[in-house]
């Protein structure tokens, strides 16, 4: 007679979990939760922290969060102490034309201020006493501030003694007319505004800082009309650019808002290039 099987009784036994092993397991998850939440409270601080330079030194027994290996300072070798020298300085090479040892070098057009400088034993009661044998020059570079000047015309009014006829001096031909600025004065606007980049509003300040009030709209005016007296030349120095067979094209860059591309001056057209240049000049 035959028994039918059990298929409970057939299965695979599966290994109870003892107490023991449970508890390391959770032992060891709640390490592994501890430490990833110190990682994560390590970049909250990093991210979130103070932003200030003085940086809390970490305690030396504290763990380390990131899991990076530690390193360890390695004992300090036996040091050698060498005796202490003095290094030499080399004397730099001047050209044969400075004034000083330091460099200084001007050309013959700059003015130079002679100061003597006498000592008080040539001037008290026992100068006499004393000879000089020889005279010690050296140089200093000085700045003068900036100096206006007013020319004042004066102009005689005469009368010529046989008819009474009474006549007056004219006045020196002037740049601009009825105006106050003389032809130094428009070059110095110039000069300073376009090649030395100073607004007109900072000369109008150095001007009253020097005791001279004039409006400011007047150095405008003064330069606009010291340009149109200048376009004459731009225009024969564009007739003669466009004489030659070979044209310089300036290709100095443009910031704009725009697409990066290059501002086309040149066709191979003659009559298209001239037109292109003399408007270019023109501007």
């Amino acid at each position: 007679m035959s028994s039918q099987s059990d298929p409970a009784a057939n299965a695979p036994s599966q290994p109870e979990s003892t107490p023991t092993s449970a508890e390391a397991e959770v032992a060891l998850l709640r390490e592994e939760n501890q430490h990833l939440k110190d990682r994560v409270a390590w970049f909250e601080r990093q991210l979130f922290g103070r932003k200030s330079e003085k940086r809390i030194i970490d305690a030396p027994d504290q763990i380390n969060l990131l899991g990076e290996p530690t390193q360890t300072l390695s004992e300090p070798e036996d040091s050698v102490t060498v005796s202490s020298f003095k290094r030499g300085k080399a004397k730099k090479q001047r050209p044969d034309d400075c004034a000083t040892d330091a460099g200084l070098r001007f050309s013959e057009d700059v003015p130079v201020e002679v100061i003597a400088v006498l000592p008080p034993e040539l001037s008290g009661p026992d100068a006499d006493q004393y000879e000089i044998i020889d005279t010690y020059i050296t140089f200093k570079l000085a700045q003068q501030s900036a100096s206006y000047v007013v020319l004042r015309y004066e102009m005689p009014v005469f009368k010529h003694k046989a008819d009474q006829s009474m006549q007056t001096a004219a006045l020196p031909d002037q740049v601009l007319e009825r105006s106050i600025a003389d032809v130094s004065l428009l070059a110095r606007l110039l000069v300073d505004k376009f090649q030395y980049h100073l607004p007109l509003y900072r000369q109008h300040q150095r001007m009253a800082q020097q005791g001279i009030t004039v409006a400011r709209s007047s150095l405008t005016n003064w330069v606009k009309r010291s340009i149109e007296l200048l376009r004459p030349i731009v225009e024969a120095q564009c007739r003669h650019i466009l004489l030659s067979r070979v044209l310089a094209m300036d290709e100095t860059r443009i910031n704009f808002k725009c697409k990066t591309t290059h501002f086309q001056y040149y066709s191979r057209k003659p009559l298209f290039l001239s037109r292109i240049v003399g408007i270019q000049c023109r501007m």
